[in-house]
């Protein structure tokens, strides 16, 4: 029905029919009721006001979910945000009187209003991005402005703001595959794995940028959900604060930054090869290294720079480096590098020494680098090394940071057990490891663990 037209013509009808009391009357009762509806409009206006005022709310349209923010926010459903405006609505209502119809034209304005509000827009409080960039740094990056880069580049993605690839550590896949998670649930269509990638793939240079990340053991940190939410919802405001992050990269406090993300639009594999020859490898007639050692050395290379490399395969890598070093049938020839000694050495004691063994447990790798250390007096080795050096070279028999099945003729550990029980007299299993550590004190000492699989085993 056409409310207005019939208005019209009952007005018409009216004055055509009626005498100048009449309408004088009808004049002010109009009035009346117009003052009356201006009065109830700045009223509902005061309350919604009141409601912005008091509460912040954004909205986000792709799945028609609410964020609600404090001092951090947390995102809600429908059925929730209405129910938050009942309520405030009721709690209002205690001093001042409301209607059924007033109650529901203030909760679809205060509605309507929110949807306007988008999650894009959204402007954070200080503290609420100091409280993820203090999270971020250290745990993540190396300094402030890298942790800045990564929320942009984030925020980028989310709102489809760019096209670029940016290359990131494998060891980070978990959080971002969390992130991503998070991000699938709120906005649908993104997959932030169409943009951060673990790997090159001969990606297009000038679409490529890399973000470093520490070397963090994500199996040892505990992220609550609530960070998840306002890392996202503070990258999308970062985002828009500073456009984009090839924009946050133009600032002159980025300059270290922008050569660490921009290196490989810069550099070319010919360069990196070149690098490479001048920190890793010298020139030495008749000395050679063989194509796994020349591996192992660019893989340290690598690591020890920071770099994520730009070799697709291993052949591609020794395409490049054989026009600078001679190579035939899978040496490099007249050539040697400063960091072979320890990795021949330590091939040498593993032949020598260690061999394959499927009835023995484990072997921590701090005890093989005592044994390697005693056996070659090589002080400048450590963990982290051994870790490498057994990983790359004999990945079959390393299992969860441990090297597994694998006996060795130096420390012969079941043997060492057995003498020690000979004369042990009292029972349980943590009596008697706590009376081997006391009896071994200065000696080397095989871990509780290793003990409880053996002793149960006899």
């Amino acid at each position: 029905m056409d409310y207005k037209l019939k208005i019209q013509e009952k007005i018409t009808s009216f004055l055509d029919s009626s005498n100048d009391k009449a309408i004088e009357e009808f004049y002010y009762t109009l009035s009346d009721i117009i003052q009356d509806n201006r009065e109830t409009d700045q009223y509902i206006k005061v309350i919604i006001d009141d409601f912005f005022l008091n509460y912040n709310y954004y909205y986000i349209n792709t799945t028609d979910l609410y964020v609600e923010y404090t001092d951090k926010f947390k995102v809600i459903t429908e059925n929730n945000m209405i129910h938050i405006v009942l309520l405030y609505i009721k709690n209002y209502h205690t001093n001042n009187e409301l209607n059924s119809v007033l109650k529901k034209q203030i909760k679809t304005k205060i509605i309507k209003k929110i949807k306007l509000r988008n999650i894009y827009q959204n402007i954070p409080e200080s503290e609420s991005i100091q409280n993820i960039l203090d999270f971020l740094h250290p745990n993540f990056f190396n300094n402030r402005n890298c942790a800045k880069y990564f929320m942009i580049t984030l925020g980028d993605i989310i709102m489809k703001k760019t096209d670029l690839f940016y290359f990131i550590p494998i060891h980070i896949k978990p959080f971002i595959k969390t992130i991503n998670k998070y991000v699938s649930m709120y906005f649908h269509t993104i997959n932030l794995c169409n943009h951060y990638k673990f790997q090159y793939y001969d990606h297009e240079t000038d679409k490529s940028r890399v973000i470093s990340f520490n070397n963090i053991n994500l199996k040892h940190v505990t992220i609550p959900d609530s960070f998840y939410n306002n890392l996202i919802c503070i990258s999308l405001h970062y985002s828009n604060r500073y456009n984009n992050g090839d924009a946050f990269l133009e600032d002159p406090c980025c300059l270290s930054l922008k050569q660490n993300v921009l290196w490989i639009k810069q550099i070319s594999k010919t360069d990196i090869i070149d690098s490479f020859i001048k920190e890793y490898i010298y020139f030495k007639k008749g000395s050679k290294i063989n194509e796994k050692d020349m591996l192992f050395i660019w893989k340290d290379y690598i690591k020890h720079n920071n770099m994520m490399s730009i070799f697709q395969k291993n052949s591609d890598f020794k395409d490049h480096i054989s026009d600078k070093i001679k190579y035939y049938e899978g040496n490099y020839y007249d050539v040697s590098s400063m960091f072979l000694p320890y990795v021949n050495d330590f091939r040498d004691f593993w032949c020598k020494y260690m061999f394959n063994d499927d009835t023995e447990y484990e072997f921590e790798i701090s005890e093989i680098l005592q044994l390697f250390i005693e056996a070659y007096k090589d002080k400048f080795v450590d963990e982290q090394m051994i870790h490498e050096l057994i990983q790359y070279y004999y990945p079959n028999n390393y299992i969860n940071n441990k090297v597994d099945k694998i006996g060795c003729t130096l420390w012969n550990k079941k043997k060492e057990i057995d003498v020690f029980l000979k004369n042990v007299t009292i029972v349980g299993v943590n009596d008697i490891y706590h009376l081997y550590c006391n009896e071994f004190k200065n000696k080397k000492k095989v871990s509780k663990n290793y003990f409880l699989l053996y002793y149960s085993s006899l």
